[in-house]
């Protein structure tokens, strides 16, 4: 048996998220008391209480990081050992967390400027991202022939279900095209810019600048990168760049997790959007969650029972 832990990425946050751990686990409690020290950001305010702030791209990803963190915390008290990891978007981070490529006090550090420096690409060139759903890849490749300047595809999530990010109004009339097209569904997405994409080009530049300044680790289990879809190999600092301006390859990963013999995928953090994706993309493999207590015990059981041969 092979098991892989995934990250979720911005979007699935919620007001509340992570408040039964903080309020059943003294090391968790700890761990946002740290975070909010070193970001100086009220932490628990934009976690429980503060919904406007949650949903403020350079509050979202810091609050989402230390959620990683904190679940980190409980699996490794109840010594949950995983071999494989992935993220997707931002959750990359909590995989190179997991792997030991940073402490949490330096990736808090990273994602505050990660994120910081997002908002300012954004600004200066604003965009927005339409998911599409329904529509196989070919036809949506076909689609996106006559856009190469202002549209790419920024999340390969299912066979039938991708992100394409671009200039606010090619994204309007392409919602429009991808519907006569056949797309079952096209939602503009609410995000503040186009993210993974060259409009984030000035994020990727000054990013890569701020990393040469801090030192990293390799990660020390296998890790799967958002960059290629497949395990990373080596400079990861170029994959933590280049993952802001190029495609997230989901389905990908989940695929190559697969045929290296992984067959439980635990989905860390809010809500379990990634955990329906991988039942789309094969319904043979087991798939879990874990955002609270509930479905930390369910979690739990299913892992004893696997390794005791259930």
């Amino acid at each position: 048996m092979k098991a892989a832990l995934m990250f979720s990425g911005q979007g699935s946050q919620y007001l509340g998220m992570g408040k039964e751990f903080y309020d059943n686990f003294p090391e968790v409690q700890a761990l946002i008391n740290e975070a909010e020290k070193v970001t100086n950001y009220p932490i628990k305010k934009i976690l429980f209480e503060d919904e406007e702030l949650l949903n403020n791209t350079k509050y979202t990803q810091v609050a989402l990081f230390a959620l990683y963190g904190a679940i980190i915390k409980v699996l490794k008290k109840y010594d949950l050992n995983i071999n494989y990891s992935m993220g997707l978007s931002l959750g990359e981070y909590g995989a190179y967390l997991y792997n030991d490529v940073f402490d949490f006090a330096l990736g808090l550090e990273i994602i505050k400027n990660r994120a910081i420096l997002m908002e300012k690409a954004q600004n200066l060139n604003p965009g927005k991202m339409c998911a599409v759903i329904g529509l196989d890849l070919k036809t949506l490749e076909m689609a996106l022939k006559d856009e190469v300047n202002s549209l790419e595809i920024a999340n390969y999530n299912a066979y039938d279900q991708y992100v394409v990010s671009g200039s606010s109004e090619a994204i309007l009339n392409f919602k429009d095209k991808v519907l006569t097209l056949g797309a079952k569904r096209a939602i503009v997405l609410n995000t503040s810019g186009a993210f993974h994409s060259r409009f984030m080009k000035n994020a990727e530049k000054d990013f890569g600048e701020y990393l040469k300044t801090i030192t990293l680790n390799e990660p020390v289990k296998n890790l799967y990168i958002n960059l290629t879809g497949n395990k990373y190999t080596e400079a990861i600092k170029e994959v933590m760049t280049k993952q802001i301006t190029h495609g997230v390859r989901f389905y990908q990963m989940v695929e190559n997790m697969i045929l290296e013999g992984v067959d439980f995928f635990i989905e860390i953090g809010p809500k379990q959007t990634l955990s329906s994706l991988v039942k789309k993309i094969n319904p043979n493999v087991e798939v879990t969650n874990i955002e609270d207590l509930v479905s930390l015990n369910k979690t739990m059981s299913k892992w004893r029972d696997r390794n005791e041969g259930k």
